[in-house]
């Protein structure tokens, strides 16, 4: 069973890329995918949205699931895997979740061993500039667990900052993939789920 986290703040795009990939991965690769999402508030919209795609997804709307959900993390991940056996989990973490402790949580797993765990962090090229400036840390934090860095909304950008975004990203992740993407318009959406399934 492999794992992805797909991390980055609010509002940068992770639950339509989500929705964008699974039908990509499940085609390109045949395998049973499961979806974990985490939504920090009362209610959990983006579990709802995810159903009526036909995905079986197990909310945990009460905290984040890097801190005081860890130990519920765990158990819906055995319950995931007991009860549906799959051969990819999908987790969309909140927007305010440190991949870094998620990954640290995932080391008390106690379930089947687990093959890859893939860290992919969403930056926003949209509110950028913004997130640079006023979260600059939380931001870096998130970079340096990534292993493939999603410039998210690529179409809503020009040129230029998409190469701003690639070059503040690079002095952290160095030669990790780094790759543009628009999910409204399917723009690299193949090669990242490459990307992804790769072994």
């Amino acid at each position: 069973m492999d794992m992805v986290l797909i991390s980055g703040f609010l509002g940068s795009g992770k639950t339509t890329l989500i929705l964008s990939i699974i039908d990509r991965i499940s085609a390109a690769t045949g395998k049973k995918i499961a979806v974990i999402v985490n939504d920090f508030g009362n209610i959990g919209i983006d579990g709802k949205v995810m159903e009526k795609f036909g995905l079986k997804v197990k909310e945990l709307p009460q905290g984040c699931i890097c801190c005081t959900l860890g130990a519920v993390f765990l158990d819906t991940v055995r319950i995931i895997e007991d009860k549906f056996y799959p051969d990819l989990i999908v987790v969309e973490p909140s927007g305010i979740a440190n991949p870094d402790a998620i990954l640290a949580t995932m080391e008390h797993y106690r379930g089947r061993p687990l093959g890859f765990v893939r860290v992919v962090i969403l930056v926003d090229t949209v509110r950028f500039p913004i997130l640079k400036n006023a979260m600059r840390k939380s931001l870096n934090v998130q970079l340096q667990v990534a292993d493939i860095v999603v410039m998210s909304k690529a179409d809503e950008v020009d040129q230029a900052r998409l190469k701003e975004v690639e070059e503040y990203v690079r002095q952290i992740v160095g030669d990790k993939p780094v790759i543009p993407i628009s999910a409204n318009n399917g723009q690299n959406l193949n090669d990242f789920v490459d990307m992804l399934v790769r072994p």
